[in-house]
């Protein structure tokens, strides 16, 4: 993992349905996080998602946000979600600004929180994560 530093003490990490699904099974976790049953199939449902959050954060229960968008061209959809580890439900399902919001995100002046924090500056899934489909497919994950 990658941990990209945003601003306002807030960390991303690009993840896909492929990654989390290949951890989930190479760490033995079974259990999923409490996502809405009309996102998408490839948004990440995996609970390791949590203990690794939390690995990074230093803290197992600190919540985070899972984040996916679907534009082209200024057309699109975008599911977001912040959980908290501690709690059966999640803390916000919503757009992501909510979610946001709902980390701590304050909007600066004349910006909304997505600009905020500059996640505009990292919309394309890195290269390095592709290997997962593939690695995926090796252990039946």
């Amino acid at each position: 993992m990658a941990p990209v530093p945003l601003p306002q003490g807030l960390s991303l990490v690009h993840i896909t349905h492929y990654f989390s699904a290949y951890w989930q099974a190479r760490l033995g976790v079974t259990a999923s996080l409490p996502v809405p049953a009309d996102f998408p199939v490839t948004f990440p449902r995996e609970a390791v998602l949590a203990r690794l959050s939390g690995e990074l954060a230093g803290n197992d229960e600190a919540p985070f946000g899972l984040i996916m968008t679907d534009y082209f061209g200024g057309y699109g959809d975008q599911w977001a979600i912040a959980v908290s580890p501690a709690l059966p439900t999640p803390l916000v399902t919503g757009s992501v600004n909510e979610v946001l919001r709902a980390l701590g995100v304050v909007a600066v002046a004349g910006k909304d929180e997505f600009d905020s924090v500059g996640l505009g500056e990292h919309s394309e899934t890195p290269d390095y994560l592709d290997r997962y489909q593939d690695l995926c497919a090796e252990i039946g994950a």
